[in-house]
C-alpha cells in the first residue's frame, strides 16, 4: 500500500515536469535537443561523482579498521595480558556492533562475566571493556577497561542511588539519577566478582 502511495505521489510530482518537457520538445525539437546537452553532461558528471563517492565509502567500510581480528582466536593474547577471554559459546551482537566496535554477549543467564566490547581505531584494537553482574548485589554492575595503548586496566562500578532527590545550596530540589557510577580499585573489583 505504501509503495502505491509513493508511486502516485511520484507521478503527481514528476508528471507535470515531463509534460512541460514534452510541450517544449513539440514546439522546437532542435532547440530542445541542444538545450539537453548541458543536462546530459551534468548527469554524467553527477553519476561519476556518486559512483566514486559510494565506492570510496564502501572501501572505507570494508577496509578500516585495518586489523579487526580480535575475536575468540585472540584469546591466547588476552591470557598473556590478563584480559578476560571470550568463551566459545559467546555470540556477536550485530545490532549493537558497528564498524569500529564489536559487542560479544554470553548466552542466558547473564551473571558473572556477561559482555565484552572491543573498540577499534583505524589500525587496530584500542580498548576492551568487560562487564560483570553479581546476582547477589541487585542493581549493580562492574566493568574493567583495558587500554591497549597504555597497557593498563581501569575499573568502574554502577550502584543504585539510595537518594532520589537532593537540595542544592540555593534551596532548589534536584532529581538524582537512579544509579551512580564510580571508579573503583582492582581489589574492590575483584571483591565484587567474588561476592
Amino acid at each position: 500500500m505504501n509503495y502505491l502511495i509513493i508511486f502516485v505521489l511520484g507521478i503527481l510530482m514528476l508528471g507535470p515536469i515531463f509534460y512541460a518537457y514534452y510541450l517544449d520538445y513539440k514546439a522546437d525539437p532542435k532547440e530542445f535537443i541542444l538545450s539537453m546537452k548541458p543536462l546530459k553532461k551534468g548527469l554524467i558528471q553527477g553519476l561519476v561523482f556518486f559512483t566514486a563517492y559510494y565506492g570510496i565509502n564502501k572501501i572505507y567500510e570494508f577496509t578500516f579498521p585495518l586489523n579487526k581480528k580480535h575475536g575468540i582466536e585472540f584469546n591466547l593474547e588476552r591470557e598473556k595480558l590478563a584480559i578476560p577471554k571470550i568463551k566459545e559459546d559467546w555470540k556477536i551482537d550485530n545490532h549493537y556492533s558497528e564498524q569500529f566496535k564489536t559487542e560479544w554477549w554470553k548466552p542466558e543467564p547473564r551473571n558473572g562475566h556477561f559482555k565484552k566490547i572491543i573498540e577499534y581505531g583505524i589500525f587496530g584494537v584500542k580498548y576492551e571493556t568487560d562487564y560483570y553482574h553479581n546476582p547477589n548485589l541487585k542493581g549493580t554492575f562492574a566493568w574493567s577497561i583495558y587500554d591497549y595503548n597504555k597497557n593498563i586496566f581501569v575499573y568502574f562500578m554502577e550502584r543504585p542511588n539510595n537518594k532520589s532527590i537532593e537540595v542544592t545550596e540555593k534551596g532548589k530540589i534536584k532529581n538524582l539519577k537512579s544509579s551512580k557510577t564510580m571508579g573503583i580499585t582492582k581489589s574492590e573489583f575483584d571483591n565484587y566478582k567474588m561476592e
